[in-house]
Parts: C-alpha cells; structure tokens; sequence
C-alpha cells in the first residue's frame, strides 16, 4: 500500500527533495514492510544508504529518532551521516543518545559524508557499521570526540 512518495534530484537542481505523503496516519519508513523486526533493523537517513545494508530502511531525513516510534527499538541501529561539523546532525545524534538508542560513530579516518559515498570508496560500510556501534556511556565518549562544533 502507497503510504507518500519521495523524489530526489540528482542534476543538481535547487530543489533536492519533494516529499508528498498520502496517508497521514501510516509512518512514511522506506522498507519498513521488507524488514525482518526479529533481527538488527539498520536506520539510515536516505533510502539510496539503506540499499548497503542488510534488513535497512531509512527514514528520509536526519530524525531518525522517527524509527524509535515504530519498530523495536532494542533491534534499531541509528546511522547518521559523517558530519561532525552539522549542526542539526550533531543534535540528534546526541538525542538519540540521550534516549538509549545504538548509533554508528563513524572513524575520524573517513572524510565521506554518507553510506553511498563510502561504498563509492571501496569501504566495507557493514563491517564499519559493525565495528561502530554505540549505545550509553561509550556513544557519549566517542560522540565527544566525533563531533567538530
């Protein structure tokens, strides 16, 4: 069932996204219906960054906080973007720290923004995200030292 649509451009118009959702009362979570809720459940920001992992879905922009509300939480791994100087980003990767969440803290050796840029790269983005995953006092220590602002 068509819960919205999301376009992106990819020429570099000024307008990136439209987002047009159609039933107001469904969560608009790319892949949540192709998901298994019984194993990790990776959450990324943009659905071509779901499409490298295993059992993804994204959620279309950086509240990914928005997963929390609607699939198990303790099978929920948040993956936000690679950008400690981002202002909003920095923000909720620190709430959804705050609330418990498991987040990927990315190395301070790559520079790429994104999942898609990294497999662009010749990273192994699962083993990245394996190996980066933090929840409670170790996500604080590392998300201190991540963060540029």
């Amino acid at each position: 069932e068509l819960v919205g649509l999301t376009a992106r451009g990819i020429r570099g118009e000024k307008l990136r996204y439209i987002v047009m959702k159609i039933k107001d009362d469904s969560p608009m979570i790319f892949n949540m219906n192709g998901i298994d809720i019984t194993q990790t459940i990776f959450v990324t920001e943009g659905p071509i960054d779901s499409l490298f992992l295993p059992n993804a879905v994204a959620v279309g922009n950086s509240n990914l906080k928005y997963a929390l509300n609607h699939l198990p939480k303790d099978k929920l791994v948040l993956i936000y973007d690679n950008e400690p100087r981002n202002k909003e980003i920095v923000r909720e990767i620190g709430d959804a720290i705050n609330a418990d969440a498991n987040v990927v803290i990315w190395p301070k050796s790559y520079e790429e923004k994104d999942i898609n840029d990294m497999v662009i790269a010749g990273h192994d983005v699962q083993k990245i995200v394996e190996c980066n995953t933090y929840s409670g006092l170790e996500a604080k220590l590392k998300f201190n030292t991540w963060k540029k602002i």
